[in-house]
């Protein structure tokens, strides 16, 4: 037994519950008003909000009201596009692609040793649904659409250009796959879509594939609603260690402030704990001891890393990837899983073994957690939010009749006195409340549009400009470490240590460039450092979306303080000119999504020049022509020092760099792209916040015209006021039915 220890290797059921809403509406009949209390209260599905969506229609179709129509229609757009979008992202290599593979419960994304994912691939789930591929490129083809030999082709597609044998599989953007999970929560047409994300490998080699694979995890892990955020157990110190991609910040940030944010820890490879538990164990008692023990140790080490960022009471999932998809491919031929389940059979007896075997591996209950999440919190929280907008449709429909029919049952004089009362308050004061309020939103306007402002420039200061000193001094440093043995990873891991070392106020700072390295190899590895740098500061600024979402969420309330505050005046006037109960302006919210998807247009590269690759150097003399780095010229003087030693002479060519032109070259090129980003990007607020305020003052002046319009309706409606009421009510006791048939 210790021979064998020693190898290594639903629909919805939980019910949603509704608020219970109790209103005293009054129900109509010919003749009399008699007042009953009505409880509602119903557990919100979609099948019934689609039915009351559908009762509304036929009812606003008989009887035309085009805003409520309009209105319907949106909701109903609302609950067919709902979209959860949930991501895997890692800071190193550590198994993601094989983690989507278990889930499916067969290889069908590229996963293998080294970092293949080349392109983000999102998966749409969907039950029964025909397996394809749609691949989009960077390079202007047409999208392409595979349904033969999928898997096959998938993996061709998905990996590095560097690796594709044939040209058609390079320049992949993205990948679209429709291919149905096992368990976990799929798209319907009864449901809102659940997009999973494979974002590409963060550590694969080459400039470009980092840059791009940096750009794509970042940008996508400041769209999705959930992060599973995955480190690997042989590797957790180094994974802990390793944020070149910047994702803790990211989390961070969104967790602190996205209140709709959340983030999973995934440990993968868990299983390799269980051979560092049972390396000295002979037999079961001594086995049953190390139960666990080394897979707690990695846990309470994760636990600590999201306590240290401000993630207080991570959720950790220790998985095994690799033994989940052999268990749900059942795979048996060479496969080391019949080796590996035999240690819990051992340790726990035939029956109880493969209980733990499923236990131990995990996937299962991160499926059924994230299945119950989506249930318990995500769904209820969208389905409440469009039951509410129907409710509230329905009782301003409902008030409106009433508000009708109470103002044809007074006496004829009565009711033409509170009309003209109503029409002079809508005439005159309603009209003052308009303007009164434009004046105080433009007030809000600017200072929200100031403040967003200063959002900007306050991350751009910090992310970007603010940071030009140590861009140069770790650029030099990076020269000087990568100029003696030409290795781009040390020399990476050296600028950040020898960087504080530069002074940008030396004239002169020599670099030593060993014989068989070019000096315009150094230069041009210089530039891609600079470029690598750049980047990873302008990913920072894509984390400001969460300060500049919680200024719009203090915008938003306080505009609709001041909303409600004209609302509340309006509704009181005009219910004590009329002497009847009237409908609420409903107040829109601010679709933030939309606004903050703003792309960041800086350059690639701030350092842009024409280098030529294959221009002749005269190797003689080793000159650098400045004319290849034109319009930089922060070179100094270049010149040959020879070195001996007792064996051999060994020549290093020396040349030397001026700080503070390196700096400045740096500081001119950043300002005219960044100040053409910054005015791009404010602009685009200032638009957004302008259009919802413009959007709200209208709904304002809507709803006053509306209500001119119903007056000078009613009052025709007085003189043949006998003949109207029995139509009002009619139509009245009609839209009770309707309300009851979406219940």
């Amino acid at each position: 037994m210790g021979r064998r220890i020693r190898n290594k290797k639903n629909k919805i059921k939980k019910k949603d519950k509704v608020l219970v809403a109790k209103k005293n509406i009054e129900l109509i009949e010919t003749g009399n008003i008699k007042k009953e209390s009505v409880q509602i209260d119903k557990k919100i599905t979609i099948d019934k909000l689609e039915n009351k969506i559908e009762n509304l229609l036929k009812y606003f179709d008989k009887y035309p009201n085009e805003k409520s129509t309009n209105d319907i229609k949106k909701i109903t757009k609302d609950l067919n596009n709902q979209e959860y979008k949930i991501a895997v992202v890692a800071n190193m290599s550590s198994g993601k692609s094989t983690f989507i593979n278990a889930l499916f419960g067969k290889e069908v994304l590229p996963a293998f040793n080294h970092a293949t994912t080349d392109s983000a691939t999102f998966v749409y789930s969907e039950p029964n649904v025909e397996k394809r591929a749609i691949i989009y490129f960077n390079d202007g083809k047409k999208e392409v659409e595979i349904k033969d030999d999928l898997e096959k082709e998938i993996k061709q597609y998905a990996q590095k250009d560097e690796e594709c044998k044939d040209d058609k599989y390079k320049n992949v953007e993205k990948i679209e796959l429709f291919y149905p999970f096992k368990n976990l929560q799929t798209s319907s047409s009864k449901d809102f879509k659940i997009t999973f994300i494979d974002t590409p490998g963060p550590n694969s080699t080459g400039d470009g594939y980092k840059q791009k694979h940096k750009d794509q995890t970042r940008s996508v892990l400041n769209e999705v609603d959930l992060a599973l955020f995955m480190f690997d157990y042989t590797q957790l110190d180094a994974n802990l260690e390793s944020d070149e991609q910047g994702l803790w910040n990211t989390i961070k940030k969104r967790h602190d402030k996205d209140k709709n944010f959340d983030v999973y820890f995934i440990l993968n490879k868990i299983d390799c704990a269980l051979e560092d538990n049972f390396k000295e164990v002979e037999d079961a008692n001594e086995a049953k001891k190390q139960w666990f023990v080394h897979e707690n140790l990695a846990i309470e080490k994760l636990k600590k890393a999201g306590i240290k960022h401000e993630i207080d009471n991570p959720k950790i999932y220790p998985i095994s990837s690799m033994y989940q998809l052999l268990h749900r491919n059942d795979i048996k031929w060479k496969s080391p899983l019949k080796a590996f389940k035999e240690n819990f059979t051992d340790l726990f007896g035939d029956m109880k073994g493969e209980e733990k075997f499923i236990e131990y591996i995990g996937i299962s209950k991160l499926e059924k957690d994230i299945n119950s999440y989506i249930d318990s919190s995500v769904k209820g929280k969208i389905l409440k939010k469009i039951s509410s907008q129907l409710y509230s449709m329905e009782n301003d429909e409902s008030e409106k009749l009433e508000t009708i029919i109470q103002i044809l049952e007074k006496p004829k004089e009565e009711a033409e006195e509170n009309l003209q009362k109503a029409e002079n308050f809508l005439m005159g004061r309603a009209k003052e409340m308009q303007k009164e309020m434009k004046v105080k939103s433009s007030q809000i306007e600017k200072k929200y549009i100031n403040k967003i402002e200063m959002v900007i420039d306050s991350a751009i200061e910090s992310e970007l400009t603010g940071n030009i000193d140590y861009m140069s001094k770790q650029t030099i440093a990076f020269a000087q470490a990568y100029a003696l043995d030409g290795n781009i990873r040390l020399a990476t891991k050296k600028s950040k240590i020898n960087a504080s070392k530069i002074n940008l106020e030396d004239k002169k700072v020599k670099i030593d460039v060993r014989a068989k390295i070019d000096e315009q190899v150094v230069m041009k590895e210089m530039q891609k450092f600079m470029q690598t740098v750049f980047e990873d500061y302008k990913r920072n600024y894509l984390d400001s979306k969460s300060d500049i979402k919680e200024e719009y969420f203090e915008f938003e309330r306080t505009s609709t303080q001041l909303i409600k505050k004209y609302q509340t005046e309006l509704q009181e006037k005009l219910e004590n000119s009329l002497n009847v109960k009237i409908e609420k302006i409903v107040i829109k919210d601010i679709a933030y999504n939309s606004i903050l998807n703003i792309d960041i247009e800086v350059p690639n590269s701030v350092l842009d020049y024409q280098f030529d690759e294959h221009q002749e150097t005269e190797r003689k003399s080793r000159q650098i022509e400045r004319s290849n780095w034109n319009p930089f010229k922060w070179f100094g003087d270049k010149y040959v020092t020879e070195y001996y030693d007792s064996s051999k002479t060994v020549t290093t060519h020396t040349f030397s760099i001026s700080p503070k032109e390196l700096k400045k070259s740096i500081e001119n090129n950043m300002e005219e792209s960044i100040s053409k980003f910054s005015n791009i990007e404010k602009e685009n607020h200032k638009k957004s916040i302008k259009a919802y305020h413009e959007n709200n003052s209208g709904m304002f002046q809507e709803f006053r015209h509306n209500k001119i319009r119903e007056m000078e309706k009613l009052k025709e409606e007085i003189q043949s006021s006998k003949d109207s009421l029995g139509t009002v009510k009619a139509q009245y006791n009609e839209f009770q039915d309707v309300k009851k048939g979406g219940k």
